[in-house]
């Protein structure tokens, strides 16, 4: 059997339609906020970014010359007045041969004051040479000696102290610059590395996108239909049965903005509906870009099912609205092109409101102007929105033709015994009462399912004895006791979903590894192993809302 060719996306920008099934906020999607530029007096140049200047990286701290700092004591540095008033004796300040004084202190070869043998000496030669100076008319800045040429060590002091302070405090200054440089170095290293990390240096990310998008290349050579050899394969799968009314489908690589560099494959979308229409009539798509429905459509035309084959339009809606906008643009397109008979409804938004993307005033605004101009596009197709079952409201059943919910019950942490029973007491409770007096408004499940693996969901408890198991025996489980009472009381629902999504593995956390666990086969369309559809005694599909 032939791969199913994918490219794992990289990021979803706030742009990126998120794929449906996401009910955890722990492992919900989070965009991290951009930080704007502080402002500060100097200019950001072109260079300032890529500079690895400290100077650069933090422009506001300026530029600080420790010779021109005033002498204001600002650190609390200055000589205390008992130095001030206490005669000192000074050595000349040099470092050790290591670089570092004896005392810790650099630059000083003071050793916790003691000036050592031969300090008086060097006093009074340093004085002499100051008087000398004096003398000679070259300096009087301080006065050194009184008139009758005697040592003035208060002066002498007092100007020491001064002079130590500034000293200390050019080597206090210049310290801190290093260690500012230091630091930022580390840090600029530190962001670059793991940008470079991160991206794999760039190239290697370009090479395999190239790659991917050259096998797309490769896999679309020849235009598959009904009559070739692995489609005849695909649609004569004696264990797979039509009993699901309809099926939930995101096609590989129809994520955008990476689309754009790997796009879908027409060839991989034909060889999913020709399994997918042996399990159903109806495919539920979430969103229009990449053209992903008119790559539905063009599958259904190779395998000329048009007559037993219906798509429900998917437009995605999120709180970008140039999202939002491009998404309803698309599917006025789609209409114009292809006209309705290629679909059975639209979908406007799923779990807008779970993820608190628009507010329910904003969100039924879009679907009323939708429906106040699918008219001029020549259609009559059904409006529906789609939510979690505990997110409508009467009121806002009134604005559309269906009312489309997502029930699962593994995220309710309920034992698979009891899981079917759950789901349609739910959803009669909290959807189907909705619309009692209302017969013109239908009710359709938008998502039910179980997965394959991963763990074990406890609902909103912490912890718990059985809760929801993730598995292959629970899947089956759960298909036996929904699948066929469904056909038997004519239930609507989508199945979530026909194949695995192993890209969703970046939302799975530690004992929660289920997110793309969720298909009937894996992603290269093989049933699952020990998977059993059931057959129902050749029920046939219940009466689909007609339009």
């Amino acid at each position: 059997m032939v791969p199913r060719p994918m490219y794992s996306s990289r990021s979803n920008g706030s742009a990126a339609p998120l794929a449906p099934g996401m009910y955890s906020s722990d492992s919900s999607l989070l965009s991290m906020p951009h930080s704007s530029h502080s402002g500060h007096a100097y200019s950001d140049t072109p260079y300032n970014r890529y500079s690895s200047s400290a100077q650069n990286l933090a422009p506001q701290m300026g530029q600080i010359n420790p010779n021109e700092v005033d002498n204001d004591d600002d650190w609390g540095m200055g000589p205390s007045e008992a130095l001030q008033n206490k005669r000192r004796s000074f050595v000349p300040f040099g470092s050790s041969r290591d670089g570092s004084s004896r005392n810790g202190s650099p630059g000083s070869s003071i050793n916790n004051g003691a000036a050592g043998a031969g300090a008086g000496a060097g006093a009074a030669a340093g004085a002499a040479a100051y008087s000398a100076a004096r003398d000679g008319n070259k300096y009087d800045t301080v006065p050194m000696v009184n008139g009758s040429g005697e040592l003035m060590p208060e002066k002498i002091a007092s100007w020491k102290a001064e002079d130590d302070l500034k000293k200390r405090k050019k080597r206090m200054w210049i310290a801190i610059a290093i260690i500012t440089v230091i630091m930022l170095g580390a840090i600029l290293g530190g962001v670059l590395g793991a940008t470079i990390n991160r991206g794999g240096g760039g190239s290697d990310n370009a090479e395999q996108a190239q790659q991917a998008a050259d096998d797309v290349t490769k896999d679309n050579k020849d235009d598959l239909d009904k009559n070739s050899a692995e489609i005849k394969a695909l649609m004569n799968n004696p264990n797979l049965h039509k009993v699901f009314p309809g099926m939930d489908y995101t096609p590989l690589n129809a994520q955008y903005p990476d689309c754009l560099h790997v796009p879908p494959s027409q060839n991989n979308i034909t060889r999913d509906l020709a399994v997918m229409s042996q399990l159903t009539d109806s495919v539920r798509i979430y969103g229009t870009d990449c053209n992903q429905t008119q790559m539905l459509i063009h599958a259904i035309q190779r395998l000329e099912i048009q007559d037993s084959m219906k798509i429900w339009l998917g437009v995605w809606l999120d709180s970008n609205d140039t999202t939002t906008q491009r998404q309803i643009s698309q599917t006025w397109d789609i209409l114009d092109d292809y006209g309705c008979d290629y679909f059975k409804g639209i979908i406007i938004g799923n779990e807008v409101l779970f993820r608190k993307d628009m507010t329910a005033d904003q969100l039924l605004s879009h679907i009323t102007d939708f429906r106040n101009n699918i008219t001029d596009h020549k259609c009559q197709l059904p409006v529906a929105m789609a939510d979690l079952g505990d997110n409508w409201t009467a009121e806002m059943a009134t604005k559309v033709d269906i009312v489309m919910s997502n029930v699962h019950p593994f995220f309710a942490g309920v034992d698979v015994k009891t899981a079917a029973a759950w789901t349609w007491d739910f959803w009669q409770t909290h959807d189907v009462a909705l619309t009692a007096n209302q017969n013109k408004i239908h009710q359709v499940i938008a998502e039910v399912g179980w997965p394959s693996g991963g763990g074990t969901d406890c609902g909103g408890a912490t912890t718990c004895t059985d809760g929801s198991v993730a598995g292959i025996d629970e899947m089956n489980q759960f298909m036996e006791d929904w699948i066929c009472p469904s056909l038997q009381n004519g239930t609507e629902y989508f199945w979530f979903s026909a194949f695995d999504e192993p890209w969703k593995i970046i939302y799975n956390e530690k004992g929660k590894e289920w997110e793309d666990k969720w298909g009937l086969m894996d992603v290269n369309r093989n049933l699952k192993t020990g998977l059993k559809i059931p057959d129902c005694g050749g029920q046939s599909l219940p009466t689909s809302y007609q339009h």
